[in-house]
């Protein structure tokens, strides 16, 4: 299989037509329980309260989950429609629910303690990378942790986000020495397609 950045450009829906017209319960990525990879990080490193933000929110699952662990959580999306639906549903649930693009972010420096992206990164076209990494390292507070889901190069889909191999991802990410990564795992992307896509969870540390 090739490398991910021999891919030809991708192309990918209107996140705001997407959340105005179809049910979060049947989009790819809709997941009601916490990721089971971050649940077991946030576990072994017994992480039970902190600032942390759920990057791409969408359907919102992700931030609801980490609220009920103590965590005070901020649910960032590019898609008004998104966020609207998810201070409807949630508006009881004490969440920051925020409309943002990462890649020019109107967040404060330094806001987070961790950040978790298990959607965004790997829609995010080449060029615009850089920049992605640029606005995580600066909102993450010192030794923040950013816990980052993405799909494999071992993925056998065509259609669907970029892939990455661990050699491209450190690459990025330790390029210039803005983030340690601290460890890569071989996992699956848990949604609603079948089978679950393969998928890298990465553990990385600001320096």
């Amino acid at each position: 299989m090739p490398e991910e950045s021999e891919e030809s450009d991708k192309s990918f829906p209107s996140w705001e037509d997407l959340y105005n017209n179809q049910r979060v319960e049947t989009m790819p990525w809709f997941n009601e329980k916490l990721d089971a990879d971050l649940e077991e990080e946030l576990e072994r490193r017994k992480i039970t309260n902190g600032r942390i933000l759920d990057l791409g929110t969408g359907p919102a699952t992700q931030a609801i989950q980490l609220a009920e662990r103590g965590l005070k959580v901020t649910g960032s999306d590019v898609s008004k429609s998104a966020i609207k639906r998810a201070k409807e549903v949630y508006a009881n649930n004490n969440i920051n629910f925020i409309v943002d693009n990462i890649l020019d972010s109107e967040i404060k420096d330094k806001d987070f303690d961790y950040i978790f992206d298990r959607g965004c990164f790997h829609v995010m076209p080449i060029e615009e990378r850089p920049k992605y990494i640029i606005q995580i390292k600066r909102i993450l507070d010192d030794k923040g942790i950013l816990f980052l889901k993405c799909f494999s190069i071992k993925e056998s889909r065509q259609e669907g986000p970029y892939k990455f191999s661990e050699d491209e991802i450190r690459d990025l990410f330790e390029k210039d020495q803005a983030f340690k990564i601290e460890s890569i795992k071989e996992t699956v992307y848990q949604g609603t397609l079948d089978p679950l896509p393969k998928a890298l969870l990465v553990v990385m540390k600001k320096c």
